[in-house]
């Protein structure tokens, strides 16, 4: 009875929350087989129905529905500003722009067939969903999952489990000095679920970073010292590497191959669809996203082309399974963001193939007639504002996802920040300095100038802290200030 009391909620919040009257058609094409070539080139754009503060989108894998969890914003009377943001997940077919509610929660997930979709919500068990209707709660300690098939892989304190079909059984169990302790320690496991990463944050700013298999928990220390990131493969169980200076990629058979970041136009990197390669280039802005196309070098495995044109989006950038779709964010306002989706590759019908936003300028207007100026630096929502003795303004987001100057300026501080783990901090003149706190890769070096919405590091679990998010300050002549003020 709860349960249906909570969805029939969280339907009546959707309801609220979307914009009314008909979403129209989204115009993906169902072409026959032979109308697509392949193609790194993501230039169409599809008409979507407005869907906005997407934080996290998950392909199922017949590229027909996403799952995405968005910030949803409601009256607060314990909020410093009235209103507060919470995490909800829903499915939206990409064919017909419908809506479906999921629950309140992060982190969904699909099963290899498409079958199961599993998601968090905070503090309470793992769901694992069927055709809408609750079939598992799973107790874990880590909030990463894996779904090899319709076999889900989870952790349980020192325990790697496995539940499937409604029987839970325990694969592996972790020596007592590797039981990973979230969020001091933070897992991820490989694409085809045979192998883990598993990251030790300390307060003094050690990390160490380790390697597993799933079979056995095994795990031995990856030598990477002066790494910033890890992120796998979207196939498979190729890990890149970060550093400050490189890209390294770590193959199934443990072989590597590394290459400067100096060669490339900046320092993005998102894997292909098929994991065989990665992206690498320049965003130079993303005020207001959407309104233009970068170049990225491919780097890694061969692929038809030398070069990918994609849009310059923020948030999750990821490519469907299939590849024939990229997906991303662009700003509807300092604060408001709006899922986009371009088709890639070469389709029969010439229109399909380039195709852009004929609303980015309006869009641009609104961003620049806002009396404010700061854009909101991650595409996440809220979880702490600059309240009681809290210092800055919490924005929860993704590993890995993208951070932006709020506002141009000059890079002054770059690195460890104490109890704010990793950081950036950039001076705006005037006296008027921001930072951005608990980062995992930095982007952007000391006396660099940067212009509003330029990325500039990578959102990390460095520093103290209790989930990854960035932590946004600002100071006039050294005072604190609310950074959502300005």
């Amino acid at each position: 009875m709860r349960a249906k009391l909570a969805l029939a909620l969280l339907s009546l919040v959707l309801c609220a929350w979307m914009p009314t009257g008909p979403v129209g058609t989204t115009q993906v094409p169902d072409d026959p087989a032979g109308a697509w070539e392949p193609g790194l080139n993501c230039t169409g754009r599809v008409d979507l129905p407005l869907i906005q503060n997407a934080i996290e989108t998950k392909w199922s894998p017949d590229n027909k529905t996403l799952a995405i969890t968005a910030g949803q914003r409601t009256p607060s009377t314990t909020s410093p500003v009235g209103w507060k943001e919470d995490e909800v997940i829903y499915t939206v077919d990409v064919r017909t722009g419908s809506l479906s509610p999921v629950g309140f929660g992060i982190r969904p997930e699909w099963s290899g067939t498409g079958t199961y979709l599993s998601y968090w919500p905070r503090d309470q068990d793992l769901r694992v969903l069927r055709g809408g209707k609750v079939e598992a709660k799973l107790l874990m300690s880590i909030p990463e999952v894996r779904w090899v098939g319709d076999k889900l892989l989870y952790i349980y304190k020192r325990d790697i489990r496995e539940w499937s079909n409604g029987e839970t059984r325990t694969v592996a169990r972790f020596d007592k000095d590797f039981e990973p302790a979230y969020p001091l320690d933070d897992v991820y496991w490989s694409a085809d679920g045979t192998r883990f990463t598993m990251t030790r944050y300390s307060y003094d700013g050690t990390i160490e970073r380790y390697m597993g298999k799933t079979a056995t928990a095994e795990v031995d220390l990856i030598d990477a010292p002066n790494a910033t990131y890890t992120e796998w493969s979207p196939t498979g169980n190729t890990l890149l590497v970060r550093y400050p200076n490189k890209l390294e990629l770590i193959g199934p058979d443990g072989a590597t191959q590394s290459t400067p970041l100096s060669r490339f136009s900046g320092a993005i990197a998102s894997w292909t669809a098929d994991g065989r390669s990665l992206l690498v280039g320049r965003i130079a802005s993303t005020i207001p996203a959407g309104d233009a196309f970068e170049k990225f070098a491919v780097w890694g495995g061969a692929q038809a082309q030398a070069v990918a044109t994609l849009p310059n989006l923020i948030g999750a950038r990821t490519f469907s399974p299939d590849g024939r779709y990229f997906i991303g964010l662009s700003r509807e306002r300092l604060d408001t963001t709006r899922l986009e989706l371009y088709r890639c590759g070469t389709w029969s019908d010439d229109e399909w193939n380039l195709r852009g936003d004929p609303e980015a300028a309006a869009r641009l207007g609104l961003i620049d007639g806002d009396e404010l100026r700061f854009v909101r630096p991650a595409a996440g929502d809220v979880a702490q504002f600059l309240q009681y003795s809290h210092t800055g303004i919490d924005i929860a987001a993704p590993v890995g996802s993208i951070i932006v100057a709020a506002d141009g300026g000059t890079v002054t501080k770059v690195g460890w920040q104490g109890v704010g783990g990793n950081g950036v901090c950039m001076s705006h003149g005037g006296g008027l300095e921001t930072c951005y706190f608990h980062t995992s890769a930095t982007l952007v070096n000391v006396g660099q100038r940067v212009v509003r919405g330029q990325p500039i590091a990578l959102v990390g679990m460095t520093g103290v802290t209790t989930g990854p998010h960035v932590h946004w300050e600002a100071h006039l002549f050294g005072q604190l200030i609310d950074p959502l003020a300005r």
